[in-house]
């Protein structure tokens, strides 16, 4: 005699399960496509966010600034002379019905923004920190010089929230100086080719610059750059000489962002090296006409940057870290195919950055068509690049201690 099927609620489970495979079964054998392979499922496994374990931890939480400087836009400032107002702005969805309402005959050169995208746009803390304070008249010897600048601030902007922060930027001495001329801090110079700082005191914050010559990666290279001082290598150059001289500048505490860019000291390097240290296997004829870098020279140089990411979590015991790597921006001198070869090393920066979870800090992206600098190379003067600057800074310092909202995921991300 059969015994009866049981009805428990573990067994009715089971049979269901066992339902669904069998209809799933039969279904893919009637597909014409037949059942899928291993690399089909992991692909379905990977973009479906239920298997996620961490896509909900990971979720953007509705107080986070949405990124502004992620999205395509315009770069966009009145004049030469107006750069104080640059601004990025994103662009805003375009309706489908667009080429029926906008004629060039009707449209707004004020420049104002309509409410919707002004919302979008970053806020311009670098043109409120540029204030003047006014001059303490003879007349009101009492009077606070800095009450205007704070009352100004108050109103427009509570900038609390960056007392007591620390910025470290990895290989960006132009910015930062010319940065902390146009926000009033007080710059403090470790050398030209060392690094230093600026204090911009009535916020109470810190911007710091550290140079490195690079990811040159042995020290013994006498030959190359043989004025600068030593060491080279980032590895010795952190422990030895910017550690202690942040020590000694009372920074000893974690930066609240890191920020890295290493680009244009590396291409002279990786394309001097074989000539100053000819290899065991002789160099291809005309080396050094060669447009681009092989690909192997790529990959070292994302080992290098991979390995300065991973040292720079260890020195501050934190691999949380809110780390950033700052893209290229164009040059004016494309002699031996610098230009091909920063976009090179370029994507290789990107490459290696998002496998290893640091952001990017586009401010090369977004220059794209200011080509004005004071060395005919690389260097841009004070400028809107001074003012785009500063405002990623801030938007990204901002969203760095702001709980939650720097390894999320989503449109804020």
């Amino acid at each position: 005699m059969i015994a009866p099927i049981p009805l428990t609620p573990k067994w009715i489970i089971l049979y269901s399960l066992i339902s669904i495979l069998c209809i799933s079964v039969f279904l893919l054998r009637d597909n014409q496509t037949g059942f899928p392979s291993l690399e089909t499922i992991q692909e379905m496994y990977n973009q479906n966010s239920f298997f996620d374990s961490n896509s909900n931890s990971n979720a953007c939480i509705s107080t986070c600034l949405v990124d502004p400087f992620m999205r395509k836009g315009v770069l966009d400032y009145p004049s030469h002379d107006q750069y104080n107002e640059t601004r990025w702005i994103p662009l805003p969805p375009i309706s489908s019905d667009i080429n029926q309402h906008i004629k060039l005959a009707n449209i707004d050169y004020s420049g104002d923004l309509p409410i919707e995208v002004e919302n979008m746009v970053a806020e311009q803390i670098t043109a409120k920190l540029n204030i003047q304070f006014p001059e303490q008249e003879s007349s009101d010897a009492q009077r606070d010089p800095d009450s205007d600048f704070k009352s100004d601030l108050n109103s427009s902007s509570n900038l609390d929230w960056m007392k007591g922060r620390m910025v470290v930027f990895l290989d960006d001495r132009n910015n930062v100086e010319q940065l902390c001329g146009e926000v009033h801090g007080t710059l403090s110079n470790w050398g030209g080719h060392t690094g230093g700082l600026c204090y911009i005191e009535r916020i109470d914050l810190t911007i710091v610059w550290w140079f490195l010559f690079g990811m040159v990666d042995d020290e013994s290279l006498d030959e190359w750059r043989a004025l600068e001082s030593r060491p080279i290598t980032f590895e010795n150059k952190i422990e030895q000489v910017l550690l202690p001289l942040m020590k000694e500048a009372g920074l000893e505490r974690k930066p609240d962002l890191v920020v890295i860019s290493s680009l244009f000291w590396d291409e002279g390097f990786i394309k001097d090296y074989p000539v100053l240290y000819p290899p065991t296997i002789p160099l291809p004829d005309h080396y050094r006409d060669k447009p681009g870098f092989f690909l192997t020279q790529i990959q070292w140089h994302q080992s290098r940057l991979a390995q300065l990411f991973t040292f720079v979590r260890k020195t501050y015991d934190d691999d949380n870290l809110p780390m950033m790597s700052r893209t290229r921006h164009i040059r004016s001198n494309m002699q031996w195919g610098g230009g091909l070869k920063i976009a090179q090393l370029d994507n290789g920066i990107r490459e290696i950055s998002e496998r290893m979870g640091v952001r990017e800090f586009r401010w090369g992206d977004l220059l794209e068509g200011v080509s004005e600098y004071y060395d005919n190379d690389q260097h841009f003067p004070l400028g809107p690049n001074t003012y785009l600057f500063g405002d990623m800074t801030f938007f990204y310092l901002r969203k760095a201690i702001t709980p939650g909202c720097w390894a999320c995921h989503g449109i804020a991300g």
